[in-house]
């Protein structure tokens, strides 16, 4: 009986699994996440909360009927519960709060990218555009484009 051919079958394999495991603990730090963002009349929608800590590519795509915008607000409050200027907008100046990077501006039917470098911390994902028209105001925040969101 010829043992050689079954221990080399079993060194590639174990060998094979060594690889596999050392690509799966070991992750490339320089990898960057990407959330997708559908911002519409009226909420803010990401196919993932949570992400791990780094580099974090949103991929922003106004499926709407308006322009929209959209803004990343480091903050331990609520999404829901950010403090508001008297037309019902986020007030981008406030304390507690820190706006790390905005898209303003973002046609219906276009998609824009923003990569943000991102701490463990707690973020609010929110368009803030605000429409005049006559005597009516149209705060997007206040009409419920805001959720949370997680970086670990």
């Amino acid at each position: 009986m010829n043992t050689r051919p079954k221990a080399i079958a079993l060194t590639l394999a174990f060998l094979a699994c060594c690889g596999a495991m050392a690509f799966v603990s070991c992750s490339d730090p320089n990898d960057i996440s990407t959330v997708n963002v559908t911002l519409r009349e009226f909420s803010v929608t990401v196919d993932q909360r949570t992400v791990p800590e780094g580099q974090v590519t949103f991929h922003v795509t106004n499926a709407g009927t308006v322009p929209h915008e959209f803004l990343v607000i480091q903050t331990e409050l609520a999404a829901d519960a950010l403090p508001t200027l008297s037309d019902g907008s986020f007030n981008e100046d406030a304390s507690g709060v820190d706006v790390l990077n905005e898209i303003e501006d973002i046609p219906p039917g276009q998609s824009r990218d923003l990569t943000i470098d991102m701490d463990d911390a707690r973020y609010a994902l929110i368009c803030n555009m605000v429409h005049r028209e006559g005597g009516t105001v149209s705060a997007h925040y206040s009409l419920g484009m805001r959720t949370s969101f997680q970086v670990n």
